[in-house]
């Protein structure tokens, strides 16, 4: 432990602590085996002048820096110790008067916690016992009922008949069940402070669904159905809002090269954006509409289909292209 931090309260310049911390120096003395040193006995050893001095420094910083320039010429702890006994031993005498006044004053509804109000109780208690006057709990209980607020005699009435009914008999009991009953006061406050028929608002964002911004998503984007009556499966429609970027005339997608390598120096082997006619690498693979019927797998000169069905084609692509012209 720090030996400049002090373990317990210091004796005030004016002695009204004096029994309580004449009470600490004793308990702490026997921990560090220092008694000998200001209650000598001939049954202990003599102690040694280690001793002596780490219990003069002991009390010297337990006690009020007014007080420790008074007697600082002291230098032995017994010297010291005796002095302090003869100045504050007989402090009762003075403190009764005030300690009776405090007991005469306190009242319960003067304050507004609970654990307030009992721990001034419980340092008046401490300080009548040091004086030789007992306070008991039935004294202390009646404090406490002879004190209530006004606005809790229903409250009152109760407790009082709990103490009657020897239900409550000591002053630990009261003051628990006054803790219990304030705690539930403030729950119900905070209940009632928001208005009557409001909800109470959520946190922000709470519970939403987050849809479309993950990778699953944006993914599998699908374009409109196929609007030819003859069940073509080349998209050529108006489409959906972005979906129809980059087609061109009759509604052909541009085709960028991908694979291979540039034959331009320092361009990138893995997108080498070189455009290529569609029509030719549709026609090459089949996948190119014949432009009398819509259907593919064949070329125009080869085209079977009646002559209604190659009317009725044409027209759709009259209006199809007046419609991209128009947009």
């Amino acid at each position: 432990m720090d030996p400049i931090r002090p373990e317990f309260e210091l004796l005030d310049s004016a002695g009204l602590e004096y029994h309580r911390w004449v009470a600490d120096v004793e308990t702490t003395f026997v921990a560090k085996d220092f008694t000998s040193t200001i209650k000598p006995s001939a049954n202990v050893a003599p102690t040694t002048e280690k001793d002596k001095s780490n219990a003069l420094m002991f009390l010297k910083r337990h006690i009020d820096p007014n007080l420790r320039w008074g007697y600082h010429h002291l230098k032995t702890p017994k010297e010291l110790w005796d002095a302090l006994d003869s100045r504050f031993g007989n402090i009762h005498d003075s403190l009764i008067p005030q300690l009776n006044v405090l007991w005469n004053e306190i009242r319960f509804l003067d304050y507004v916690k609970v654990n307030d109000f009992q721990k001034d109780m419980l340092r008046i208690q401490a300080r009548m016992d040091f004086c030789g006057k007992k306070l008991t709990d039935e004294k202390m209980i009646q404090k406490i009922l002879s004190t209530f607020p006004t606005s809790s005699m229903i409250l009152e009435n109760q407790y009082r008949l709990e103490v009657d009914n020897k239900r409550i008999t000591t002053f630990s009991r009261l003051i628990n069940l006054l803790q219990v009953a304030q705690r539930n006061n403030e729950i119900l406050v905070n209940n009632n402070s928001r208005a009557v028929g409001k909800k109470k608002v959520p946190e922000a964002n709470h519970g939403k669904v987050n849809k479309g911004k993950g990778p699953k998503g944006k993914r599998d984007r699908h374009y409109d159905s196929d609007p030819y009556p003859h069940g073509d499966n080349t998209s050529h429609g108006r489409g959906r809002k972005g979906h129809n970027r980059g087609r061109g005339r009759n509604s052909y997608y541009n085709i960028w090269h991908r694979e291979g390598t540039s034959g331009h120096s320092g361009s990138d082997p893995k997108f080498d954006k070189t455009p290529t006619n569609p029509v030719t690498k549709e026609a090459a693979d089949g996948s190119a509409p014949c432009f009398r019927c819509g259907f593919t797998g064949h070329w125009f000169k080869h085209c079977k289909a009646s002559d209604n069905l190659a009317a009725s084609y044409k027209k759709y692509r009259e209006a199809i292209e007046q419609e991209a012209n128009y947009a």
